[in-house]
């Protein structure tokens, strides 16, 4: 009888953990325009800004205080009611959300649309130029990928 062949198992190789620039430029972009869209405030100042901006503004303190058991609204020194107040205009967090919608929503879905389609276009006219950056990128050690 012929001995059988025993199969040794084989290392894996693994590729080291790289970040995208560019897919992380895009998901920014698409996060921008989310927030543009429901919030009326751009990325930056949604999740940076401690006080509201505007009437129709909405920041992400604001958004956790009315999740967190606080009123929706923004922080007042001498408020007697407590540290937060509804905003000026007096409206509550659905009707401003869909005032918001119905002001920035066609284009919110635009730019929801059209951000992709540009990257995937920009990825292809330029393949060549990135294919060589992402080699130098990689025998330099950085873990970032363009």
């Amino acid at each position: 009888m012929a001995r059988r062949r025993t199969t040794r198992r084989k290392t894996t190789r693994r590729s080291p953990k790289t970040i995208n620039a560019a897919k992380v430029l895009e998901a920014g972009m698409i996060a921008s325009a989310v927030t543009q869209g429901f919030f009326n405030v751009n990325i930056g100042d949604f999740v940076m800004n401690r006080t509201g901006l505007g009437q129709s503004q909405i920041t992400a303190r604001e958004l956790l205080s009315g999740i967190t058991g606080g009123s929706f609204g923004t922080q007042s020194a001498g408020s007697q009611a407590g540290p937060y107040q509804l905003k000026p205009t007096g409206m509550a967090f659905n009707a401003t959300v869909q005032n918001n919608l119905a002001n920035n929503g066609a284009r919110m879905i635009g730019s929801l649309i059209l951000i992709p389609a540009g990257f995937k276009v920009f990825n292809k006219l330029t393949r060549q130029p990135r294919s060589m950056a992402n080699k130098a990128l990689k025998m330099s050690g950085l873990p970032v990928r363009v």
